[in-house]
């Protein structure tokens, strides 16, 4: 498995190379330069996503858990660092997530359930949001029948993927899934995570609560659309004029694009391919969509470093509370 996501990690950073290449390095630097310092405006819009989807998560815990819908907001956060920053093929970040989520004394159980369900209410409005952007993009004017299929296919596939983790979530599969995060969990770096048990009467469990679903798809469905107000600030800063709406369907397609290349670490290569594909449609040039998949990768650095810090500083004091109170133990014996 490691193989495989190395494999696939390397050979997404040689595409988007060979693209930055091929679209010649002045022209999209210079595309870059023209943002310059306004990438980091960028990273501190992507905040409001992440606390509209830390908010979704937070809706997914229901009643069982009673912190600041801070603490799932932070956590949200070094999720998305996590798999931004490390080949870990976009799950490795669910797995931390919840282990730091019983740290703050959520059953483990509960707390991976969350995070399953957290992923079913994103995948869900993820559907409704690329339906939505295509129906934009076919009433938009397009009509090259190669462009059609392609995107009309890629959107489809989506329906039966989310059809599909529902249906498993009911049958029990999550029985296996279980077995496989704790397998995973003892191979990820950083201290011993601990085993996740009763994933799957937890997921059943969360399920139980219609407020909490509803709430949950609100606050992800929120965090779709903002992220298409970032590709839109983040082509105005690069000096192209495109609108709102294009910017909608940039981003609808573009995630439906990313999610469909999960098992290449942060979707390196594929994401940049495709911007420049979807870019084009709009007569947006190759650089400008290069540009705009590596400005999106700047805000990934700028807020997956801090992330990750963040995520070693929470464990490591865990780790030694933990050593404090075997101390502790040894000294009162």
């Amino acid at each position: 498995m490691k193989k495989l996501l190395a494999l696939s990690m390397l050979g997404g950073i040689l595409l988007g190379v060979y693209l930055t290449v091929h679209s010649g390095l002045a022209a999209v630097g210079s595309v870059l330069a023209t943002a310059g310092w306004g990438l980091g405006l960028v990273a501190v819009a992507h905040v409001v996503q992440v606390a509209l989807s830390g908010l979704a998560w937070h809706a997914a815990l229901g009643r069982r858990f009673t912190g600041s819908a801070w603490t799932p907001i932070a956590l949200r956060w070094i999720r998305e660092s996590i798999n931004s920053m490390l080949p870990v093929a976009q799950i490795g970040g669910e797995v931390a997530g919840a282990r730091l989520l019983t740290l703050r004394g959520v059953p483990s159980g509960i707390a991976a359930a969350s995070v399953v369900v957290d992923i079913t209410f994103e995948l869900v409005t993820q559907v409704l949001f690329t339906v939505l952007g295509l129906l934009l993009f076919l009433v938009h004017g397009h009509r090259n029948p190669a462009e059609h299929f392609w995107i009309v296919f890629g959107t489809l596939i989506m329906i039966p993927t989310a059809l599909v983790f529902l249906v498993a979530q009911r049958r029990g599969m999550f029985h296996r899934v279980e077995d496989f995060l704790n397998w995973l969990a003892e191979r990820l770096p950083g201290p011993n995570w601990g085993r996740m048990e009763g994933l799957h009467d937890g997921i059943h469990a969360l399920y139980r609560e219609p407020k909490a679903i509803l709430m949950g798809c609100y606050w992800h469905l929120l965090s779709w659309v903002a992220g298409a107000g970032e590709i839109w600030l983040i082509l105005h800063l690069c000096g192209a004029d495109t609108s709102l709406e294009a910017s909608f369907i940039l981003e609808s397609l573009g995630q439906a694009i990313r999610t469909a290349a999960f098992l290449v670490p942060g979707a390196f290569g594929v994401q940049e391919g495709g911007f420049m594909l979807l870019g084009a449609m709009f007569g947006l040039a190759p650089e400008v969509g290069l540009g705009l998949s590596l400005a999106k990768r700047v805000r990934e650095l700028l807020l997956g470093v801090p992330g990750m810090i963040a995520w070693q500083v929470l464990e490591g004091r865990h780790l030694l509370a933990r050593r404090r109170a075997a101390t502790q133990t040894v000294e009162a014996e």
